[in-house]
């Protein structure tokens, strides 16, 4: 046991793994009602995830405000976003460290972007969070050469980090439950192309703060006309069957909760709505194992097969209309424009003050860093 981990499990895993592929997969789920019109929050549910073979309970609740200048407390979904990306760095780097026997005094990782506005004020339709970065400040004993690696490795095999420098696209589809049975329809959608601005923004921030083993506590906040709104601590860990004490949503749930969030908030004021009833957005994605610890070079490293699906009791004659109203929701929201996109982001960490590490971070040079690994398994496979 090591910073509240323990991780000597990890190593048999890997030949099951190999063996049995279908134990590396785990799924996540998460549904949002539709607020209904004049609501500020969208409120998030975690569904049970498939762990392998295993059904694993998760219920927990996220909220978000669907205005960025909304009475709640909550986070907007472009503040979880980055929430998501910190979180999942940070699980990443504790595990890395971890397994090289270094022992943590302190983490915390930070994520920035800027949110690019529209004239009306609100997020610019189809706009990508802008000039994405994350920056680790660490208290421990090891040597920088430890430190460099381990970061190196986390740009590789962050799963949300690498959903942000690939292009990661969520497949649409709405479900519409008659008397009759059930029918699905296929959504189509591309961002817009953003209109022009005046370069106004917002600044975003998500600052995650390591408790210990797979817990953490986080806040967020935007920063418009030089004023900060910041939220209250929230919790982020891992379920016990994933290393962690289940006391809070994982990074990919609440990524999940943001992006559900984000676009059940511009979809419910579309007209086409009228004629449904118990209208809900699921969002499902999924991490395997096997692309995370290298086992397989095929398999990404990245949270990927992001699906959506608007549920809603009616009429199936009402589909058509309903798949156009929400692919018009998704072409206007940013954080499947984000994930759409392929991103550079820009990396630091930093130690009693002193800048260990500091660079950009693309996709090409992770997919060098994974090819680099693959290249010493297999010489150690083969002595």
């Amino acid at each position: 046991m090591r910073n509240g981990l323990n991780i000597t499990g990890v190593s048999e895993s890997v030949h099951e793994y190999r063996d049995n592929p279908e134990e590396a997969v785990s799924d996540f789920r998460v549904v949002t009602p539709l607020p209904a019109p004049g609501e500020d929050v969208a409120v998030s549910r975690t569904l049970a995830l498939r762990d392998g073979t295993y059904r694993i309970a998760r219920d927990f609740t996220l909220r978000h405000r669907l205005t960025l200048d909304g009475g709640s407390g909550d986070p907007t979904p472009a503040e979880s976003m980055l929430a998501a990306v910190a979180a999942c760095v940070l699980t990443t780097k504790i595990n890395g460290f971890t397994s090289r026997g270094v022992s943590l005094n302190s983490l915390r990782t930070t994520a920035r972007a800027r949110l690019p506005l529209g004239a009306d004020g609100a997020p610019a339709a189809g706009a990508v969070l802008d000039a994405l970065s994350w920056s680790t400040d660490i208290d421990c004993d090891a040597p920088t050469a430890t430190l460099r690696s381990i970061n190196e490795l986390v740009g590789a095999f962050s799963p949300n980090h690498q959903s942000a420098l690939d292009s990661s696209p969520v497949e649409v589809t709405v479900t519409v439950r008659g008397p009759g049975g059930s029918e699905v329809f296929p959504v189509e959608w591309a961002p817009v192309s953003p209109a022009e601005t005046d370069g106004r923004a917002v600044a975003a921030e998500a600052d995650v703060v390591w408790e210990d083993g797979s817990e953490s506590a986080y806040t967020t906040s935007l920063t418009a006309d030089g004023e900060t709104r910041t939220t209250d601590p929230l919790v982020v860990d891992q379920a016990k069957q994933m290393l962690g004490i289940d006391k809070g949503p994982n990074s990919q749930e609440i990524l999940l909760a943001a992006l559900t969030a984000e676009v059940a908030g511009l979809l419910r004021r579309d007209p086409a709505l009228i004629p449904v009833t118990g209208a809900r957005l699921y969002g499902s994605g999924r991490l395997d194992t096997r692309g995370m610890l290298n086992v397989v070079r095929e398999v990404p490293s990245r949270f990927h097969d992001l699906r959506l699906d608007l549920a809603v009791d009616g009429d199936p004659a009402h589909g058509g209309a309903l798949a156009a109203a929400l692919g018009a929701a998704l072409s206007r929201a940013v954080l499947p424009a984000t994930l759409l996109a392929r991103l550079t982001v820009a990396v630091e960490m930093t130690r009693d003050g002193r800048q260990e590490v500091s660079g950009l971070t693309t996709l090409a040079q992770t997919e060098a860093v994974r090819d680099e690994v693959t290249r010493r398994q297999l010489a150690a496979q083969h002595g």
